[in-house]
């Protein structure tokens, strides 16, 4: 059974050579593994990266899963070598299958690195280490709130009095080391895979934009809390794809619509019941969610049947919300007292 990535749907979707449609996906190399590329020779060559592959029953007749290879964070995997656990492992934690410390494993951690994801990763650990040096040992596990302030999180007066860097500036910072991790590991997981496939420019705005509406929607709503991390801009990632599946959605067979909504129900249920944890900033998850959908939906506007107006007009109706809505908001805030801003600020 071959596994594809949904763009090799869409690309199957589209003419071939003049005539007809596609219906064979050819071996595609790895550009992230390291050392001798896999064997090839009349099999199908996928990543699991960028979105959930889906596997797919009625097509690439003759070609069985023992000649089908997964790229497992620079691991070719053969499908056949993937027990019934560890076959959605591949799909949503790749790393997680063979030696994590592989030599092909090593380069393509060094790959990662180079990433968009993989720079901002390692900018909000370089922050969270002056987190510490400035609380001492104790903000390895809980950093105190004044040290965060300081150094940036989102206070809704002084952002009501003109310090709008605050609504950037949380995306770079974390309570603890186990908030770090957390969200290192989800955005590393997620977003390098998304990114592969979106390239650096969409997913570092998509990120950057979704962080930044989760702290105006936290400063609309939730002005009392002190608020910081990432998360915002993660689900942005989130909502993004959510978007690119809808356009999707269409050319997707009833195999591939069940895994993903097998897939999404679980994700939806971890994202409500994390939402709704204590000390989390709902307003942002929320915010970060919107912003990233609505800009998916501009990115991929493309991908609406031909003809329909979202796909004339989406890109710009999508963007133009986007940005209309946080200008407006940041007027909103301009010495706004029910934000909490007073003359003392």
């Amino acid at each position: 059974m071959p596994v594809r990535t949904m763009d090799d749907l869409r690309r199957e979707a589209q003419p071939q050579g003049g005539a007809g449609t596609g219906t064979f996906v050819s071996p595609t190399p790895n550009p992230f593994a390291g050392g001798q590329p896999a064997p090839q020779q009349g099999g199908n060559f996928t990543t699991a990266g960028g979105y959930t592959p889906v596997v797919d029953q009625a097509t690439m007749g003759g070609v069985g899963s023992d000649s089908v290879f997964i790229d497992c964070c620079g691991e070719t995997v053969p499908v056949n070598q993937l027990s019934i656990w560890q076959a959605p492992i591949a799909m949503c934690c790749p790393c997680c299958i063979g030696d994590p410390c592989s030599s092909n494993r090593r380069e393509w951690y060094l790959a990662q690195m180079q990433t968009f994801i993989g720079i901002i990763t390692i900018v909000q650990v370089i922050f969270f280490i002056i987190e510490v040096a400035l609380s001492g040992w104790v903000g390895v596990l809980d950093v105190p709130s004044d040290v965060l302030a300081q150094m940036g999180g989102k206070v809704a007066p002084l952002i009501a009095a003109g310090e709008y860097w605050r609504l950037v500036t949380p995306i770079m910072l974390h309570a603890g080391i186990f908030h770090l991790l957390v969200n290192c590991f989800v955005q590393c997981m997620f977003g390098i895979q998304l990114e592969r496939e979106w390239k650096a420019p969409r997913i570092a705005t998509i990120y950057l934009v979704a962080g930044i509406y989760g702290n105006v929607l936290s400063v609309l709503f939730a002005p009392q809390a002190l608020s910081i991390g990432c998360s915002g801009a993660i689900f942005g990632l989130f909502g993004a794809q959510v978007a690119y599946i809808t356009g999707m959605w269409r050319l997707l067979g009833d195999l591939q619509k069940k895994m993903l909504m097998l897939s999404f129900s679980l994700s939806f249920l971890f994202i409500g019941l994390f939402s709704f944890s204590v000390g989390v900033d709902m307003s942002a998850h929320l915010g970060g969610f919107l912003a990233g959908m609505v800009m998916g939906m501009g990115y991929f506007a493309h991908q609406w049947p031909e003809g329909h107006w979202w796909n004339l007009y989406g890109a710009v109706v999508a963007f133009s919300t986007v940005g209309l809505t946080i200008f407006l908001s940041v007027i909103y805030m301009w010495h706004n007292t029910d934000l909490g801003y007073s003359d003392s600020y």
